[in-house]
């Protein structure tokens, strides 16, 4: 809704009178609208991500994981920005533009510290709402734990 300023007329006070009230209403209807946005689309407080392509955390292999807000129906703030770093230097894990969906490739030959396991920090922040403040770690799935590590032979005859 367009709304062009008038200008009072000088030989009419009551009009100038009437169009600041009619700005304060206008104020007022804006902040309502600010607010009942706010009531509708709350501030995300936190993020859980559950990775979704069931692949193992090994060289050669890629995951995805993808966020859910909380509270249910929050929505990040349009100037939002993300970040995703990995404890491993080797790993670069990405967020998209959403700020929903990490994605990790993991280099040939790499191979998971046996002494420090593998996480992901996750965090988003807004210029427009200061006060938000999301962060989360992923820990990725544990490499598949089912491999033989062995083999014995018995004589049958």
């Amino acid at each position: 809704m367009s709304h062009r300023r008038r200008r009072p007329d000088p030989d009419n006070p009551e009009l100038g009178a009437i169009l600041r009230r009619e700005d304060e209403i206008l104020r007022t209807e804006r902040e309502i609208l600010h607010e009942l946005h706010e009531q509708h689309h709350p501030t995300p407080t936190a993020i859980t991500f559950t990775e979704i392509t069931m692949n193992s955390t090994a060289a050669g292999q890629s995951q995805v994981f993808t966020g859910t807000l909380v509270p249910a129906g929050a929505v990040y703030p349009a100037d939002s920005t993300f970040t995703v770093v990995s404890n491993d230097p080797a790993v670069s894990p990405s967020v998209d533009s959403t700020g929903l969906v990490v994605s990790v490739s993991y280099p040939a030959g790499w191979v998971e510290s046996t002494t420090t396991p593998l996480a992901f920090s996750y965090a988003a922040a807004s210029a427009s709402n200061p006060n938000m403040s999301v962060s989360s770690t992923i820990p990725p799935s544990a490499p598949v734990n089912n491999l033989p590590t062995g083999i014995t032979f018995n004589q049958t005859t």
